[in-house]
């Protein structure tokens, strides 16, 4: 096959070497009017209808409070800053150091009328139902040199209980929001799209909304509903044996009685029952014809039963939020090592729960994010992308030093490890004794020599160093 080096430079083969700016496909996402539909086939589980059910799942479940709890104070005890865009950059330093200013970060006291922390246990409420936005609040006022700066007030919670519909002109991207009147008081106004900070859990194509933690432990928090309820029934009805009237008309007869005795008979053993059962008669009579016997069933069906089912719903719903970890000493499973499994999975997860949000406040102005490009392009003006500073977060990640402390002696006797004095200020630190002093700094010899086995020939070695350096 020959080579055309005229082909590189044909018109039709240029026009295959250049990217194609044109827009060819949809998201996929039916939103039409503002609603997304196609998502969810649950209509309980759509718009308000959704919201309601979220809130009063977290509101009224324990095991669903517990662990959104245990996952939302973890999160709560990250620690933020901004970094600079680029290290040993003067510009990404300044730029930083603005925004942790403005946010009350990395020591700064901050120009917040609200705290981060705060905002954060309303911010991370996305989680469980799927997406919430805030509105970015800006003021102007001096910085720490007393010039004057427009600075983010706050992020202002946007309840999604107050959601209308999301605004699209394309019904593809997302150009703000428009929320209820809630009262008479004020009309809210439509929100822009780069005026919010918009956190979403799980987004595909435009679904904004997202899907929440809470989506599948519905199901399962409505069977523990009914679960319950039937078993209080249950209780109710079977937990007081229920009197049940007994005939032996063969003694009747025998005894002479009558149809109508016998009718008279039943009707006050009816009575006697009613009233026994009301609380208003504390015993029963009865005679040789008319008999009371109670009428009951296995207790199994009205407590252990519901009890088992109750049991693998919460089991199911501790599982959503990753916390299955809480009940592992009340389940078959109790072994350490699956419990640290389980923790180093959680934590994971909590990690990046965190990144979803320091990627939604950092990099450029953009539409739901973008939160620290806005501030600094309206007070430095245009900014190289890669100097804007960068929200992260630590506190949340497994500290290898802790976890491998058991290890330590075996590592120092294997000679893979040196025991320094870095090392012991390390530990130290962890364990929260302070500094090391001067006066008590030794050399790995000194401290081998307090370990058992060897003790003598390392102490040895350490008096014939000093001597010599003392002599030399």
């Amino acid at each position: 096959m020959s080579y055309d080096s005229n082909q590189e430079r044909s018109p039709k083969h240029m026009r295959a070497l250049t990217p194609r700016f044109t827009t060819k496909g949809i998201t996929g996402t039916q939103l039409a009017g503002g609603v997304i539909t196609g998502k969810e086939n649950n209509p309980k589980l759509t718009g308000l209808n959704w919201v309601q059910e979220a809130e009063e799942m977290v509101r009224t479940d324990p095991i669903v409070r517990r662990s959104w709890h245990m996952l939302r104070q973890t999160l709560l005890s990250a620690s933020w800053r901004f970094e600079p865009g680029l290290e040993n950059d003067p510009i990404s330093k300044k730029l930083a150091d603005f925004a942790n200013e403005c946010y009350g970060l990395d020591g700064y006291s901050g120009q917040m009328s609200i705290s981060w922390e705060e905002q954060l246990s309303y911010l991370f409420e996305f989680i469980p139902l799927g997406y919430r936005y805030a509105e970015e609040i800006y003021r102007v006022g001096p910085d720490k040199e007393g010039k004057i700066k427009v600075w983010l007030d706050r992020y202002a919670d946007r309840e999604p209980s107050a959601h209308n519909r999301w605004l699209s002109r394309d019904n593809q991207t997302l150009d703000g929001v428009l929320q209820n009147t809630v009262g008479i008081t004020y009309t809210p106004e439509p929100i822009p799209a780069n005026k919010l900070l918009l956190l979403t859990l799980n987004k595909t194509g435009s679904n904004f909304e997202g899907i929440g933690m809470l989506r599948p432990v519905w199901w399962w928090w409505r069977t523990k509903q009914r679960t319950s309820n039937l078993m209080c029934v249950g209780l109710d009805r079977w937990a007081i044996p229920t009197p049940k009237v007994k005939i032996d008309r063969s003694i009747a007869e025998g005894l002479g009685l009558t149809d109508a005795d016998i009718d008279a008979m039943v009707d006050d053993a009816e009575g006697q029952a009613q009233a026994f059962l009301a609380a208003e008669q504390s015993y029963l009579v009865e005679n040789d014809a008319v008999k009371f016997e109670s009428y009951e069933t296995s207790p199994y069906l009205y407590s252990q039963g519901p009890i088992d089912i109750v049991k693998l719903c919460d089991s199911q719903i501790a599982a959503s939020f990753l916390t299955q970890f809480a009940d592992l000493g009340n389940t078959e499973t109790g072994a350490r090592s699956v419990g640290e499994i389980h923790l180093s999975v959680f934590r994971r997860a909590a990690i990046n729960l965190c990144d979803i949000v320091a990627s939604q406040v950092s990099g450029v102005g953009r539409r739901g994010g973008g939160t620290i490009g806005r501030l600094i392009r309206w007070n430095f003006g245009l900014v190289d992308p890669s100097k804007l500073p960068k929200l992260t977060h630590t506190g949340l990640d497994t500290d290898d030093l802790a976890e491998s402390l058991g290890m330590l002696p075996g590592l120092v006797q294997s000679g893979l490890l040196t025991p320094d004095d870095e090392l012991e200020r390390a530990i130290r630190e962890r364990l929260g004794a302070g500094d090391l002093p001067e006066d008590a700094q030794r050399s790995a010899l000194e401290r081998t020599a307090s370990m058992k086995g060897g003790a003598g020939v390392a102490a040895l070695a350490e008096n014939l160093i000093k001597r010599r350096r003392a002599n030399g």
